[in-house]
């Protein structure tokens, strides 16, 4: 073998020595980084199922406190305010809800991109296994070569991805991406619906509080004007 054929070729069994103790490592530490992972989305999880419960619990009390105490605020001389005040009250409740709902729905997003994140990598890891298996034969296959053959150096692999994983990563970033958009539509929806309900609420509250206001005003008038009636009734006797 001439000196230049032994420089090319000496390169590759170093490699596919590198690349076999890699592979060898690799299975505890991805494992490893499975365990931490699968264990991070069970406390993910539960908290978001936790998050989730809660802020429906705190929905529920701003919509009970609020019917509750809208009727007794008609009771009152400042039937208008007592409103507000309960609006109010029950606008930062469902705030303090919106904050949960917002918790729980950044967990769940980095669920999503920590899966992705995984299949890149395993992704990868199985295409660099492809490579060293590759490196590994062809180091075989030229120790045993005649001199004289010609030996063909391997070329070092670049840590390209191959069109298949590239188009894979592709697809897995353009779902993740969809499924983003639509939780951030879907939480946009929420929260305009909900501001919508409380404004009609708002709306359907000032409309039966001015009416229960002409009531009373109209109520008081007939009763001045009853006492008044009387009064000269009785001047006329």
């Amino acid at each position: 073998m001439s000196r230049s054929t032994l420089r090319s070729a000496l390169p590759v069994p170093l490699l596919a020595l590198s690349m076999a103790v890699l592979l060898t490592l690799s299975p505890g530490t991805a494992r490893a980084a499975d365990t931490s992972s699968a264990a991070q989305d069970s406390a993910d999880s539960a908290r978001m199922i936790e998050l989730q419960a809660q802020a429906r619990a705190l929905r529920a009390e701003a919509e009970a406190t609020f019917q509750a105490a809208e009727p007794a605020c008609y009771k009152k001389f400042l039937v208008n305010r007592c409103i507000d005040q309960a609006r109010q009250q029950r606008l930062e409740t469902i705030q303090r809800a919106r904050a949960l709902e917002s918790e729980a729905h950044q967990l769940k997003l980095e669920q999503r991109q920590r899966a992705a994140a995984e299949a890149q990598a395993a992704q990868r890891d199985s295409t660099a296994g492809g490579d060293a298996g590759a490196a590994t034969d062809t180091s075989a296959d030229e120790v045993h070569t005649p001199p004289a053959a010609t030996v063909t150096p391997l070329p070092l692999p670049d840590g390209r991805i191959t069109p298949d994983a590239a188009a894979e990563r592709i697809r897995a970033e353009r779902a993740r991406s969809a499924a983003e958009a639509e939780a951030g539509a879907q939480a946009a929806r929420a929260a305009r619906d909900a501001e919508k309900a409380d404004k009609r609420a708002r709306t359907e509250a000032e409309a039966a509080a001015r009416a229960a206001a002409a009531d009373q005003d109209r109520a008081r008038y007939e009763e001045r004007l009853r006492k008044y009636e009387e009064e000269q009734a009785a001047k006329k006797k």
